[in-house]
């Protein structure tokens, strides 16, 4: 055998046992995790007959790399209940941003800031029994860029057309069961101390036409000035071939008391044209830490939905520990 195909052998050789050996270093994270949720209200109530205490029992396989070219490519896999719910590869490009695809859950582009308001626990809609907030969203499977330049940091989001069926490798959606792609780009800088401002704008799958997409646009500036930080956030969704567009306006304070302990109070109002009342959410947040242990509360109420007199309360207690 020739000597340069000897050496490249060898290189190839080693450079497996390198990346097999990346492969290897992955990790698991989880919590230890308790809840207790109560439901109570007038019209529409949903009263909990079972247990109202719960535990997360979502554990993530996490693992991390570096490239020869100084790139770091990391991926993660989330388990629910022993099912995959969440599956996310990830390449960080230093100062030229990263780029990760996503499957499943969570967020892509301007769906991250949904909803940026402060809180000491959980939004305001959290919990809601009757019906779910509009907001934007672009899809969970897909692409997301994300990169910082001179200060003002930009995402964009794609979720190709069928993206929602492909959960395994080579896995997809076609036809006609494959709905519209979605696409976002957001943009947020902090132009003086304690002040952050943003907008995004997107394209989001229509509920009941999923071939066609919603114009979603949001904004909003959130301001810390020593323990208490305010914000502001209002998001119209244009829908698909409807009259009964949406108009959503967010309002939230919160107030650090201490290094441990911090409460907020959040509002959503949401105007849905054609309809007779408004949906409002509002809620109330605590949160206390003590070493590795947080205990977390909330207090939402649903009101307006259907009815001038429709209230549903939600509360909810969290205790979990960090090991």
């Amino acid at each position: 055998m020739k000597s340069w195909k000897k050496a490249g052998l060898t290189a190839l050789a080693g450079s497996l046992v390198a990346f097999s050996s990346a492969q290897a270093e992955w990790s698991a994270s989880g919590s230890a995790s308790m809840t207790y949720v109560t439901h109570s209200g007038t019209t529409g109530d949903t009263e909990l007959s079972g247990s109202p205490f719960g535990m997360n029992k979502d554990i993530t396989v996490s693992g991390s790399g570096e490239l020869d070219n100084g790139w770091v490519v990391s991926a993660s896999h989330t388990l629910d209940n022993g099912s995959a719910s969440n599956s996310s590869l990830t390449v960080n490009f230093g100062a030229a941003g990263t780029l990760k695809y996503n499957m499943v859950d969570g967020a892509l582009g301007a769906g991250k800031i949904d909803n940026v308001m402060p809180t000491a626990y959980e939004e305001a809609s959290d919990g809601a029994t009757d019906s779910a907030l509009s907001q934007i969203s672009n899809g969970a499977t897909g692409f997301d860029y994300t990169i910082t330049v001179e200060g003002i940091e930009v995402g964009i989001g794609y979720a190709p057309k069928g993206a929602a069926g492909a959960t395994t490798q080579g896995g997809g959606v076609s036809g006609a069961g494959a709905g519209a792609s979605e696409k976002s780009i957001y943009a947020k800088a902090s132009p003086m101390d304690g002040l952050t401002i943003g907008a995004g704008i997107g394209e989001g799958q229509n509920s009941s036409s999923i071939q066609n997409t919603d114009d979603e646009t949001t904004m909003f500036a959130t301001y810390a000035y020593g323990p208490v930080t305010v914000g502001y956030q209002v998001t119209d969704i244009d829908v698909y071939s409807s009259s009964s567009d949406i108009d959503v306006t967010y309002y939230g304070i919160a107030y650090a008391v201490n290094d441990d302990l911090s409460i907020s109070y959040n509002k959503i109002i949401e105007d849905t044209a054609g309809t007779a009342y408004d949906t409002e959410y509002s809620g109330v947040s605590v949160g206390y830490s003590m070493g590795g242990m947080a205990i977390k509360a909330y207090v939402n109420e649903e009101s307006g939905h259907g009815s001038a007199t429709q209230e549903v309360e939600t509360t909810e207690i969290s205790l979990s520990f960090a090991f």
